[in-house]
C-alpha cells in the first residue's frame, strides 16, 4: 500500500516565487523579520516600492556601501514622515499612470509613536497605499527602549526590572483596533507562525488597496530584545496566538472577523515562559497581564459579534 503524501499548506506555494532579497542579509540569525520581509516581497512581487525608515530593517532595505540587498524599489525617509512620503509617491505614480504597489514597511516605534501622526493622516485621507507594521514591541534597533507597543511588565532598557521597577507599568497600545476606527477598506493582524493566514491577507491587501488605505499589523519577535533562543521565533508567535495575546483578525469595510479562532485559549504563562523580558514577573503581575489580554480579546470579539448581528 502506497502511503499518501501529506499535502503542504497553500502558503508553501509562495516560496517557489522569485526571492527579491539576496541570500545573505544583515538581519540577526533566526529573526522573524527576515522571513516577514521575504514573504511580503514574494507575494507583492517585483512591482513594489518599499518605503522604510531607520529601523531594524534599514540596513537590509537601504543596503550597505554601494550594494543593495534586494531587487525592489526603495525610498528611505524619516520616521516622522514615512506615511506622508508614501502618500506623495502613490499620488505621483497615479498621475503618471504607473501601477505600482507602494508599501510602507516599518517597526512599531515608527507606526505607534514617532510616525503615528502621518500614519493616521494618510488613513484619514484614504490614500491608496499599504502600510505594514512589524511589531517587535519596542525600539530594538537603538538599544531596546520601550515603545507604546511594549506590553505591561516587559523589561526594556528604559523600563528595567529590578528593586525599584518591575518593567513597563502600562498596557500595550492596540494600534490595529485604532486603525480600524479610521473607516479604511482593510485592516488585519498577522504573524509568522500562521503563514497561510498571512498570505491570504496580503493577497486581499493587494486588491483592497485599489479602494484606499490598507493597514497590516504583524507580530514579529525580537530575539535579542526579548531574550529568547535563536530558534524560538515561530514557537513564540504560535504561543501568542494560542493564548490570545495576539489575536488574528481582519476588518474589511467595517466588518470584523476573527480569522484564527482559539476555542480554549491557553494561560498567558504559555507565552511568557522562557522569555527573558518577562522572567521577573510575579503571579500577581501575570494576572494583571492576563486581565489586559482578556479585555482586549473581549473588545475584538464584541466587534466581530456586532458584524454577525448586522449580517443576520
Amino acid at each position: 500500500m502506497v502511503e499518501e503524501k501529506k499535502k503542504l499548506p497553500k502558503a508553501c506555494d509562495y516560496f517557489v516565487a522569485e526571492d527579491q532579497f539576496a541570500g545573505g542579509v544583515a538581519f540577526c540569525a533566526g529573526c522573524a523579520l527576515e522571513l516577514n520581509a521575504r514573504f511580503v516581497s514574494k507575494i507583492m512581487g517585483r512591482n513594489t516600492v518599499l518605503v522604510g525608515t531607520p529601523s531594524c530593517s534599514a540596513p537590509v532595505l537601504n543596503g550597505q556601501n554601494t550594494a543593495a540587498w534586494h531587487k525592489l524599489g526603495h525610498y528611505a525617509c524619516t520616521m516622522t514622515g514615512v506615511a506622508s512620503s508614501a502618500s506623495g509617491l502613490t499620488r505621483q505614480y497615479q498621475r503618471a499612470g504607473i501601477d505600482t504597489n507602494v508599501v510602507c514597511f516599518t517597526g512599531d516605534g515608527c507606526a505607534q509613536d514617532i510616525g503615528f501622526q502621518t500614519l493616521s493622516g494618510a488613513a484619514e485621507r484614504n490614500e491608496k497605499m499599504i502600510y505594514i507594521c512589524y511589531d517587535n514591541e519596542g525600539y530594538m534597533n537603538t538599544g531596546i527602549q520601550r515603545s507604546s507597543g511594549t506590553p505591561y511588565g516587559a523589561a526594556t532598557s528604559t523600563t528595567p526590572a529590578g528593586s525599584v521597577s518591575q518593567g513597563k507599568t502600562t498596557a500595550k497600545k492596540d494600534l490595529p483596533a485604532i486603525m480600524s476606527m479610521h473607516d479604511i477598506p482593510y485592516v488585519a493582524t498577522a504573524t509568522m507562525s500562521h503563514l497561510e493566514d498571512y498570505a491570504k491577507k496580503l493577497e486581499k491587501a493587494k486588491e483592497k488597496v485599489k479602494e484606499g488605505f490598507v493597514y497590516l499589523h504583524v507580530f514579529c519577535p525580537c530575539l535579542v530584545g526579548w531574550k529568547i533562543p535563536m530558534d524560538a521565533s515561530i514557537q513564540v508567535c504560535r504561543a501568542a496566538v494560542r493564548t490570545n495575546y495576539f489575536s488574528l483578525w481582519e476588518c474589511e469595510n467595517g466588518e470584523y472577523r476573527i480569522t484564527q479562532k482559539v476555542n480554549k485559549p491557553k494561560p498567558i504563562q504559555e507565552f511568557t515562559s522562557g522569555m527573558g523580558k518577562f522572567k521577573h514577573l510575579t503571579d500577581d503581575n501575570l494576572q494583571v497581564l492576563q486581565t489586559m489580554v482578556d479585555k482586549r480579546q473581549r473588545t475584538i470579539q464584541a466587534l466581530c459579534n456586532g458584524t454577525e448581528q448586522q449580517a443576520a
